[in-house]
């Protein structure tokens, strides 16, 4: 197991550049913090102020950037990670399990977790292993050992080394994730709306939903029906008069009735009776087939039942609906590779 000495500063730099290159986002610090755990055995190393030396083992290197992409939704399996991190992590914070611990791993020789291998197992007698720890180290010990074994197993079988040799999509130019909340710019190097990028992380961070600006929201409706083969025009965003989306069948022309209008409204609130009539009155206006709401809300009992009562051709799409068309829009790749 290598180790790599370096700066604070200079290992962050050098993971965000990594991270920009294989998910397209360009995150800052701050950014790349809240995508760790409090215990992540390199946490520190992000909240640390002063520039110092410090000295990275490389699996921790490797199952934080397995952890940061994952999060970020460019990869769709979660972290499995390298056995000794995961019990590193767990037995942080109990002095005697984790002094055991380093006994146990020791013994095992930490040289079982390189790369290079096929199978920390092809030359391993666990039974003799096993024996040895409860013989010298003691019943808490053997437990300690044999999750260490045990975990190491299912990482191989779940993912066998493979995520590290995939390569995913090589964006051309990384966009800043702050973007996502910030900015109302329609302006997508992949897709037509919304950025690919953008759909990847919210697909794995749904619970951003309800934070991200809401012009990308109206873009992300947007995009979800122009995928589906539609015709999409959005509004203008401002003065749009309440309709954000409009939908033709692939076959119609823009001067024909939409089959869809389209408000969103990225809100905590619960969509009113009001904004329910209104919409139905836009629907009529434009001869349109029907209207939807597309919320991270969902509507209120009143709004359910003025068009249930009044038979208004209007739909929801709450926070389920809208996950589950991230679902279907989000691109990845089979896995991360760390180098060029």
């Amino acid at each position: 197991m290598g180790t790599w000495v370096t700066t604070n500063t200079g290992f962050r730099s050098f993971l965000s550049d990594r991270i920009g290159y294989k998910s397209g986002l360009a995150l800052n610090n701050t950014e790349m913090i809240e995508l760790l755990d409090s215990n992540d055995p390199l946490f520190d190393i992000f909240k640390r102020q002063n520039e110092e030396l410090v000295r990275i083992r490389t699996d921790h290197i490797e199952d934080t950037f397995q952890i940061m992409l994952y999060r970020l939704g460019v990869t769709t399996q979660e972290f499995v990670g390298h056995a000794p991190t995961m019990l590193d992590m767990e037995f942080m914070h109990s002095p005697n399990k984790r002094a055991l611990f380093k006994k146990v791993l020791k013994q095992l020789g930490e040289t079982h977790f390189d790369q290079g291998k096929n199978s920390i197992f092809d030359d391993f007698d666990e039974d003799a292993y096993y024996e040895y720890i409860q013989m010298n180290l003691g019943v808490e010990a053997l437990e300690i050992a044999r999750r260490l074994v045990s975990l190491t197993k299912e990482s191989e079988e779940a993912s066998p080394w493979d995520w590290l040799s995939a390569r995913v999509t090589e964006w051309q130019s990384p966009i800043e994730l702050k973007g996502l909340f910030e900015s109302e710019s329609l302006d997508a190097m992949y897709g037509t709306f919304l950025d690919q990028r953008y759909i990847n992380y919210l697909a794995s961070n749904s619970d951003k939903l309800s934070t991200m600006h809401w012009r990308k929201f109206e873009a992300l409706t947007a995009e979800y029906f122009d995928r589906k083969g539609y015709k999409v025009q959005i509004g203008s965003g401002r003065n749009d008069g309440g309709i954000d989306v409009r939908v033709w069948s692939k076959d119609s022309e823009f001067d024909h009735p939409p089959v869809q209008l389209i408000q969103c409204k990225r809100t905590k609130s619960k969509i009113d009776k009001v904004l329910v009539k209104s919409l139905w009155a836009d629907v009529v206006d434009e001869n349109a087939k029907g209207g939807l709401v597309v919320t991270t809300s969902s509507f209120s009992p009143g709004a359910s039942e003025v068009c249930k009562v009044r038979n208004y051709p209007i739909r929801e799409a709450g926070r389920k609906t809208v996950t589950q068309w991230l679902n279907e829009l989000r691109k990845t790749g089979k896995g991360v590779f760390m180098g060029e």
